[in-house]
């Protein structure tokens, strides 16, 4: 019961934290403004910020699975060597 209760109370602060859909980040909205006055095609200007910001997650990720992999692979190399 109290497992559900915790999930509803952090479902419920999350939903009443989600702003507008309408709202844009400052970059998002400039590069709208930018690629539309120079060449008409504002899609490639927000393709391109996008693509900006989802890359810093995704090489975090990447370094730290990195990471794991070499720590575990070392850890079975060195249990190799003390079984053998």
């Amino acid at each position: 019961m109290k497992v559900r209760m915790l999930f509803f109370l952090v479902m419920l602060f999350l939903l009443i934290g989600v702003s507008s859909a309408d709202a844009q980040c400052a970059m998002c909205k400039m590069a709208a403004e930018n690629g539309a006055q120079a060449d008409g095609k504002p899609y490639l200007a927000l393709n391109q910020g996008i693509l900006y910001l989802a890359a810093v997650p995704y090489l975090s990720f990447s370094v730290i699975a990195f990471l794991f992999w070499r720590g575990y692979r070392r850890r079975r190399e060195q249990e190799a060597e003390l079984e053998a």
